[in-house]
């Protein structure tokens, strides 16, 4: 026989929830009479001392009580189980014996209440994964020739074009291939803020779509949507046991079967030492009361899955219970750059200019040539001309030097762009201070040239995470040290990590060479934690004791192998994980303290018979259970204490600054790897914006007045 927990929380993994009973689904309606007629019993003992009728009324009172309690008793017996119903009952039935039933009566009132408010809380636990599943809709409006036609969810197919009408739920996860709207997406990323989607950007299912009709491209079935498989995950987490799990599981093994012998061999002490039978056998009794496991037993995954919830509401997957006690021995974080720290978009950062050439001539040749190239970086300067709505000219003899630039003609002239090596090539007199500034910046020089002299420098750079300085400064506050670890260029990665006051940064870092870094790191610290978003990313974050990948820009590959996933790309979210796991990890130890101190309290207070059997149930076990679960589902309660920013706020819809009075254009300058934001009459660092308990602030900003002609410029 195995010793087990009777609540309906601790059933074995893919068991059957069965339907209420008549009792279970009137169970307040017998409860109240059960609880009147007890008392009624008690009266009768005090005042008229009639022990029959007494003993008469304790009894139907059980019966009307117990009747789940028995059920459940019955079913274990027949699975050789041990449970706290079978001793409850065992219980109950013996203090008869010692006209004590009263106290049966009252102890199985109480354990029938208890065991009702776990069902109750159990039940929520399974409501909310099966919330998730219903967030999506059932059906969806699919695309044919003929129109749009109402079909079931499930049948859509990867490719198929499906329509969002205003005020309606996204089917499937999906692109938009026509239209635009805000989308309401805080069933899945946990964000109140609707986030304004347009054609190409990715929209999970369950979003909320606001104000205009769309058109999305399905990319995932119904059911391997995000939210599907956030269900799926929160649903299976608990497979991954944590240490606090296998601990209570071996504790129990032994603990109950040893209360139970006690009990035992306590009833037995009158017979072996001429005692009181009576006063010895109702302290066996209550022992036997007092070994339920129930408040231990429960103290571990109640908690867990009140945290797994909170953190898939939150937008934040976690693949086990064991990820959530892991952060307990992270001292380090490790971060990758491109993509996680940084968006992945590159922006033109500055121009600079030479030989008589304007910033625009310079834009505008520039573009030109990279038109008819497919690198990113080109694709940048061609998006920074079509904004300034300059003029794009026709290219003649264009080609591609591999590793190095392009060249092409344009009006007869030759014209090169390339990097600082290409264009050396051609000896012409290069600013080095320049170049060397540019670099120091963070950011990468382009240049421009043609047969005779240098024209230009443009500077490009990725653009920092408005989330990143919260997150590294949370950090910091936390106690943990942070690392940069990047394929990328090392001043540019010292750049980041001086912006983001990084400890220490490792950059030009092959794929191999961060699992070296990794193991290094574990081999200084207790624990490491990984996050990042690419494919070479992936080996990093399996070697790493703790691996999180930024869901919105990572690879299948990545989030495969990753123990945590934020579905969207806000970093502050691995501070709401830290915080959550943390709480999760105080409350699961509070837990189990408070169940072994009061459990072996109570044993001991009841062998010196200073214990009576419906105290030892009402508040060594009722009570008790309860305590635990409130003090569990606290972590629903948990709010991450950040003062919300719309992107309006921090992020320039203009693309240029532009004087009206002598037609002078120029890009926004940025600050802290970010555009600078308008304040009044002038621009400030995008920092100033997030003012927070998190984040030092930026006092850097610019008037904004034209330099030519000192008239007001405008953002356009």
């Amino acid at each position: 026989m195995t010793i087990e927990c009777s609540s309906s929380f601790c059933q074995e993994e893919g068991e059957e929830l069965e339907e209420e009973s008549f009792f279970e689904e009137h169970f307040w309606h017998f409860l109240v009479p059960a609880g009147i007629i007890l008392a009624l019993s008690i009266i009768i003992e005090l005042v008229f001392e009639l022990i029959i009728l007494d003993q008469g009324l304790a009894v139907i009172s059980i019966f009307l009580s117990s009747s789940g309690v028995v059920k459940e008793a019955i079913e274990d017996v027949k699975d050789k189980k041990i449970t706290a119903n079978l001793l409850m009952i065992i219980a109950a039935v013996a203090s008869f014996f010692i006209f004590h039933g009263q106290e049966g009566a009252t102890a199985l009132l109480l354990y029938a209440i208890a065991e009702r408010l776990e069902e109750i809380t159990a039940d929520k636990s399974r409501n909310a994964i099966k919330e998730l599943l219903e967030l999506a809709p059932d059906d969806a409006l699919l695309k044919t020739g003929d129109g749009y036609k109402n079909v079931p969810s499930k049948e859509i197919k990867v490719g198929d074009i499906v329509g969002i009408k205003p005020g309606m739920k996204v089917p499937l996860d999906g692109s938009i291939i026509k239209g635009s709207s805000y989308f309401d997406e805080s069933a899945i990323t946990g964000e109140s803020v609707p986030v304004f989607k347009k054609q190409g950007d990715e929209i999970f299912a369950a979003s909320l779509n606001s104000d205009s009709f769309v058109d999305i491209e399905v990319i995932r079935e119904s059911k391997n949507t995000i939210v599907a498989q956030i269900a799926e995950s929160v649903k299976f987490a608990q497979q991954n046991k944590s240490v606090h799990e296998r601990f209570i599981e071996k504790f129990a093994r032994y603990y109950t079967p040893i209360i139970i012998l006690s009990s035992i061999f306590v009833m037995l002490i009158p017979v072996i030492f001429n005692l009181d039978f009576y006063d010895w056998f109702y302290r066996g009794l209550v022992l036997l009361v007092v070994s339920c496991p129930c408040a231990l037993t429960l103290s571990t995954p109640l908690a867990n899955i009140a945290s797994l919830t909170k953190q898939a509401r939150e937008g934040i997957l976690v693949k086990g219970n064991k990820f959530i006690e892991q952060i307990q021995n992270i001292e380090v974080f490790a971060f990758d750059k491109t993509g996680t720290l940084t968006e992945g978009n590159l922006k033109l950062f500055d121009i600079y200019t030479y030989n008589s050439a304007s910033k625009n001539d310079v834009i505008s040749i520039a573009a030109s040539l990279e038109a008819l190239s497919e690198h990113p970086i080109g694709k940048t300067i061609v998006k920074q001309a079509k904004d300034m709505n300059l003029p794009f000219q026709s290219v003649d003899n264009f080609e591609v030097i591999k590793g190095k630039g392009i060249k092409g003609e344009i009006n007869g002239e030759l014209f090169y762009v390339g990097s600082k090596n290409f264009i050396e090539e051609f000896k012409h007199k290069l600013p080095i201070e320049d170049i060397n500034e540019i670099e120091e910046s963070g950011t990468i020089p382009i240049l421009l040239s043609n047969q005779q002299n240098l024209l230009g420098i443009l500077s490009i750079r990725d653009v920092l995470r408005v989330s990143a300085p919260i997150l590294i400064n949370g950090l910091k506050n936390r106690g943990y040290k942070t690392v940069l670890i990047s394929g990328d260029n090392q001043k540019v990665c010292n750049s980041i990590g001086a912006c983001l006051d990084i400890d220490y940064t490792y950059g030009e870092q092959l794929p191999d060479q961060k699992l070296q870094e990794i193991q290094r790191l574990k081999q200084q610290y207790k624990g490491v934690a990984m996050v990042g978003d690419g494919i070479n990313d992936a080996p990093a974050l399996a070697l790493s004791d703790l691996g999180i990948a930024i869901g919105a820009s990572a690879t299948d590959i990545t989030l495969e192998t990753a123990d945590i996933i934020i579905i969207n790309d806000d970093l502050k979210k691995i501070l709401t994980y830290v915080d959550i796991a943390k709480k999760t990890n105080r409350k699961i130890k509070q837990n189990i303290w408070a169940s072994i101190l009061i459990k072996v309290s109570f044993a001991i207070l009841t062998v010196l018979g200073l214990m009576n059997l419906w105290f030892a149930v009402g508040v060594g076990d009722m009570g008790l259970s309860l305590a635990i679960m409130l003090n569990s589902m606290t972590i629903f309660r948990y709010k991450f204490h950040y003062r919300e920013v719309s992107k309006e706020e921090i992020e320039n819809e203009s693309k240029l600054i532009i004087c009206e009075h002598c037609e002078t254009k120029d890009i926004i300058p940025q600050h802290h790897g970010r555009d600078m934001v308008q304040k009044g009459d002038k621009l400030v660092c995008w920092k100033n914006i997030l003012s927070s308990e998190e984040l030092e602030t930026c006092d850097e900003e610019l008037p904004l007045h034209c330099p030519y002609c000192e008239e007001k410029m405008e953002l356009k």
